[in-house]
């Protein structure tokens, strides 16, 4: 008799891919479907770094696994220009998007690592995989979802009083899947947290670029420069996701040396190095081009307007939201109507409340508890970047319908045509489930 064999189960497969998957497969089968459950920036790839890509296209040969050494000092010193960071070639490594630099750092981390609830869907699985324990940190609506020096402090003793040794805290501002952003002196007192207690930090700021309201975008490196990893990468401000380019900016000093040794060899052992002629197209995409910057903030700005129509909208439905001031993401609540739910349609979790919108109202959302939320809270992200419609166009016209003065309703039409729509839709789902509440 032949022996069994033997296969691990499958790592969960990420909320975010599963469902644009569905939506995809939904569509093909004729079905109506208002995409927000999905965060990929969808904008015209600007043409001078199309050009570069194009220009490249022969370059085959293997790179260095740290990256392209003249991107490395593009990188440094974009940073050190847009951030205001101390960053040197040396401390800059290249990687197939964030993800796989996240992936890398941690297999060098030890002890407990801490998560924000909610976060970003990929960082547990990550942590998982790396063997290292999971512990929360939660976060309040009412705080705008970030967390504060004193919760930082409380999440550290309950998991030191559990038998924990949390070492590592990742952080990401702006927040997915919340939109919002840690203001500057939040940042500074994390940071005095983290130094009291040996806590090494890892900001992804991969949306720190798609900033658009009255927060100004600041790394936690600012202050903790000895102590943080920061990535970043392509894929949200240029809408270059495909291209699969991410970058980490290592701490100065012996711990950026020893992370930066154990994270090559993952690379090595893992992706070798990233495509070539995307390395080369993203010397252009890291220079000091005042053409490209204009057009990041026009991405943004037109994200901003987006998100900030469909919040008002929550707001006026009297849907418990944070106010979003950068990514493309909207997070509210529906716990209000809890009871409603539960007794009119069955619905006790968000992913019940997930399925009753795209049933009822053709809405893909993701529900909150894919990103830690607990699941009876009700909260759902909606992402609002596909419902943009300039991908196909210029980036003249991505600059030109950016401008403050464009009215509204020429918005909506050249530019997110199912805008309207989708808020009419979510009103009608609230409005139903406010006269359900009050007949009863």
């Amino acid at each position: 008799m032949s022996k069994r064999l033997r296969v691990k189960g499958p790592v969960p497969m990420s909320a975010t891919l599963a469902i644009h998957d569905e939506v995809r497969r939904m569509r093909e089968a004729g079905s109506t479907v208002f995409h927000l459950g999905f965060g990929e920036a969808t904008f015209p790839v600007h043409p001078r770094i199309l050009d570069a890509f194009q220009g490249s296209a022969t370059r085959r040969a293997y790179l260095p696994v740290a990256g392209l050494p003249e991107l490395r000092e593009r990188v440094a010193g974009y940073y050190r220009r847009r951030f205001g960071l101390e960053a040197e070639a040396e401390q800059v490594l290249i990687g197939c998007g964030s993800k796989s630099l996240l992936f890398a750092a941690l297999q060098a981390m030890e002890g407990d690592v801490l998560l924000t609830d909610p976060c970003w869907v990929t960082y547990e699985p990550q942590v998982r995989l790396a063997g290292l324990p999971v512990r929360v940190a939660p976060t309040r609506l009412e705080e705008s979802y970030c967390l504060t020096a004193e919760g930082l402090r409380a999440s550290l003793e309950e998991a030191r009083a559990a038998g924990g040794d949390p070492a590592t805290l990742i952080l990401s501002s702006p927040g997915n899947p919340t939109g919002t952003m840690y203001p500057p002196e939040l940042l500074a007192s994390l940071a005095e947290v983290a130094r009291a207690e040996g806590l090494l930090v890892i900001s992804d700021e991969i949306y720190a670029l798609t900033a658009y309201g009255d927060v100004e975008h600041r790394s936690i490196a600012s202050y903790y420069p000895e102590g943080t990893v920061v990535t970043g990468g392509l894929s949200k401000h240029l809408s270059l996701g495909g291209w699969r380019l991410g970058v980490a900016l290592l701490p100065p000093g012996e711990v950026g040396s020893r992370l930066r040794r154990c994270m090559t060899a993952v690379a090595g052992a893992v992706w070798t190095t990233p495509t070539a002629p995307v390395q080369y197209a993203a010397v252009a995409a890291y220079g000091d081009d005042s053409e490209i910057d204009a057009y990041i903030q026009a991405c943004a700005t037109i994200h901003g307007r987006i998100a900030r129509q469909i919040h008002g909208r929550l707001q006026a439905l009297e849907v418990p939201c944070a106010e979003p001031s950068g990514a493309f993401y909207v997070y509210p609540s529906f716990r209000p109507w809890s009871e409603t739910l539960t007794n009119d349609h069955r619905v006790e979790t968000c992913g019940d409340l997930c399925r009753l919108l795209l049933q009822k109202q053709q809405i893909a959302a993701l529900p909150g508890s894919d990103f830690g939320s607990d699941p009876s809270h009700l909260s759902v992200r909606l992402s609002t970047s596909h419902l943009q419609r300039l991908g196909e166009g210029s980036v003249e016209r991505v600059l030109e319908l950016s401008q403050p003065e464009v009215p509204d309703e020429r918005f909506r039409q050249e530019v997110c045509p199912d805008l309207e729509e989708v808020c009419t839709r979510l009103g009608r789902f609230v409005d139903s489930l406010e006269n359900a509440r009050m007949a009863g």
